[in-house]
């Protein structure tokens, strides 16, 4: 072999190695920044996408804000002053002698009171719907109704009435 087939074999050997490099290295390379380009593409838009709905997000809370610290007062006034409490019971009280009930209220674990009432059905639904309706604030917890039956006798109700028990919780100021 001469020198002039070694060169050209070398350069041959040189031009396929090139060709490997190129086709099992570099495109793949290649490839992979390009996935590596369109993902971080993807994840600016995303970005830029949330950052825009996060200032939407946070124009809408300053806006609720707002409209909370416009109305404070009222807010303020559903609360049950614990030093006032007894505004609340007294309330309870004539509700419920307005729509004669019997009415047996435990408040030894106050916020939570439990409320034992006798009566008609409808009376009780107007009870429930002052709770409601009323100008406190207050959660139903537990509302338990029983009829009374034929063989039970209690003063002043007749058979068919109803015996309720209401567990309500009162949203007081601190």
């Amino acid at each position: 072999m001469n020198i002039k087939q070694k060169i050209c074999l070398i350069s041959a050997l040189f031009l396929v190695l090139i060709v490997i490099l190129t086709l099992g290295v570099i495109k793949p390379l290649i490839s992979e920044i390009k996935k590596a380009s369109a993902t971080a593409e993807e994840s600016r838009e995303r970005l830029l996408l949330l950052e825009k709905t996060d200032q939407d997000y946070l124009k809408q809370v300053e806006s609720d804000y707002k409209e909370i610290n416009d109305n404070l007062d009222l807010i303020k006034s559903g609360f049950v002053d614990s030093k006032r409490a007894v505004d609340f019971f007294m309330a309870l009280e004539e509700i419920a002698s307005s729509i004669s009930e019997k009415i047996e209220i435990k408040a030894t674990e106050f916020p939570v009171i439990t409320i034992n009432l006798m009566g008609s059905f409808p009376n009780l639904m107007r009870f429930l719907g002052w709770l409601e309706s009323g100008k406190y604030f207050l959660d139903v917890d537990l509302l338990q109704i029983k009829r009374i039956g034929e063989g039970e006798t209690v003063e002043g109700f007749s058979a068919g009435d109803i015996r309720a028990t209401v567990t309500i919780k009162l949203y007081s100021e601190k």
